[in-house]
């Protein structure tokens, strides 16, 4: 028992020392002794740049007063995590994407998400804190994130890879057998049994997000982000404007 409490407190001590931190005015990047610094470095200024961006776009609206998230950011640069992940006000990018990123220029392998990560810490709505089955209500929260992250990400990535949200749609909607029920996206997001499902489900919240600001202005949107009924806002229920976002969907062509 003693030779694995000390084993225990050796690796534990080891984790400790090599972990790192790079410090900003704005947020702390930990990482371990095995990434690079000049990575670190590079990776620092790209959140600070896409920091920037996210609040600059949300600041636009006066609907917008901030996030209740207080804690100061911190970047973790994870061996875990195969994507990208925040939890309150920590964001999750994979080691080897950074890598990827900084190190070997392979874009096509990098989708760190950096933009839809922060837009998670610096935007919340009034459904994150619904929680169904286990998991927070993200319908509005991912579908501000994807429009971000496509709209002002340096690189095509996950789910759109590039191409215009509303044509990503159309084609994986055809290959998925149909669009999804927007009240159903949180769920096929959760428990699809392919990647297809899930990334339609994503698609979809950010195309119906572009649908809203692009139709009835980025202020509307904030307050159906913060909690307010469709039809009070706008003057159509969620279902009316359902209706009317998947008849654009299926107006455009492959």
């Amino acid at each position: 028992m003693l030779k694995k409490i000390f084993a225990f407190s050796l690796w534990f001590f080891s984790s400790c020392v090599m972990a790192k931190s790079y410090e900003t005015e704005h947020f702390t990047i930990e990482y371990d002794d095995n990434v690079p610094k000049s990575a670190v470095e590079q990776l620092a200024k790209r959140v600070k740049d896409n920091r920037e961006v996210v609040l600059a776009y949300l600041k636009q609206t006066g609907e917008y007063t901030g996030t209740p998230i207080k804690e100061p950011l911190v970047v973790y640069i994870s061996k875990q995590r195969r994507t990208p992940y925040q939890n309150w006000n920590t964001i999750h990018i994979p080691e080897q994407r950074v890598l990827n990123t900084f190190l070997e220029n392979d874009q096509e392998h990098a989708g760190m998400a950096v933009i839809h990560e922060l837009t998670h810490v610096y935007a919340v709505s009034a459904y994150r804190k619904n929680k169904k089955n286990g998991y927070e209500d993200r319908f509005y929260d991912d579908g501000l994130a994807v429009f971000m992250q496509h709209r002002f990400g340096e690189s095509p990535g996950y789910p759109d890879f590039g191409k215009d949200l509303y044509r990503a749609v159309l084609e994986k909607s055809i290959e998925y057998g149909g669009l999804i029920p927007l009240k159903q996206t949180e769920e096929v997001r959760h428990s699809a049994r392919t990647g297809l499902g899930r990334q339609l489900a994503y698609l979809q919240e950010g195309a119906f997000t572009q649908f809203l600001i692009e139709n009835y202005g980025l202020d509307a949107y904030w307050k159906l982000y913060k909690g307010q009924q469709p039809k009070d806002v706008t003057g159509k229920s969620f279902a009316q404007l359902e209706r009317q976002w998947s008849a654009l969907m299926n107006s455009f062509k492959i």
